[in-house]
């Protein structure tokens, strides 16, 4: 059985290939490459199932090089037991991620995922899902200060975060990077105090690589969201 996995998200969308459940093949391309990559990955593709987060985006133009049965996530449909207000609201990649953590801990599990907005994911020991609070992404958080403040510059992100910083690149850089690692933990603290359960942190998201050596967390899964949408699809097989 072969499925493509594919995670539309603000920035950037990730493409996965699972061969009878094993990620074989992935790539990150912008949105609006999306047609050419399907139309090169997945021509032997048993299903494609999708999530995408962008109301402007037209899914089915996009996918409709496939000959396969394309499957768009929803929270209607899911074998998912969803606790939120407004489940029609809730990002297709957040369900996502819930059927990936529960491969990964069965036993509970906190997702932080690190992209354009960071947000946390709560899958408890029966597989239920809650949700946790969302903040500004670390590129969101860097474009709104450099935006509002014109005269600031937009730094690059690199390895060396340093909490004494000799320029301003730098100290927006490690604001962003250290007040999200930080607010993450916290966030994760207080959940954990409403729990009667141990959950496991799990990270992921494509900030994920700049977070992790700051923050504490079990495990970092950068394929958890494309694992779980091949989780998903599997279920309506």
């Amino acid at each position: 059985m072969r499925i493509l996995a594919v995670d539309i998200g603000n920035t950037r969308t990730g493409v996965g290939v699972f061969e009878d459940g094993v990620l074989v093949l992935r790539r990150d391309v912008v949105s609006e490459s999306l047609s050419a990559c399907l139309e090169a990955d997945g021509r032997d593709a048993d299903l494609c199932v999708v999530s995408c987060v962008r109301r402007d985006y037209d899914v089915q133009q996009a996918c409709g090089c496939l000959k396969c049965r394309i499957c768009r996530v929803d929270v209607k449909t899911a074998p998912l037991v969803v606790h939120y207000d407004y489940p029609e609201r809730l990002g297709q990649d957040r369900i996502a991620n819930a059927f990936g953590a529960m491969h990964h801990a069965s036993g509970g599990a906190i997702v932080a995922d690190f992209g354009t907005a960071t947000h946390l994911d709560i899958v408890d020991p029966n597989g239920e899902f809650h949700a946790g609070p969302i903040l500004a992404g670390v590129g969101t958080m860097i474009h709104a200060l450099t935006a509002r403040v014109t005269h600031l510059p937009s730094p690059d992100l690199t390895a060396i975060v340093d909490p004494i910083v000799r320029n301003t690149e730098s100290g927006i850089q490690t604001g962003a990077i250290l007040g999200t690692a930080g607010g993450v933990e916290r966030m994760v603290s207080e959940i954990r105090k409403r729990l009667d359960y141990s959950p496991k942190v799990l990270i992921t998201g494509g900030y994920a690589e700049w977070i992790a050596p700051h923050m504490q967390y079990d495990e970092w899964i950068p394929n958890l969201t494309l694992e779980g949408l091949c989780a998903y699809g599997m279920r309506f097989i």
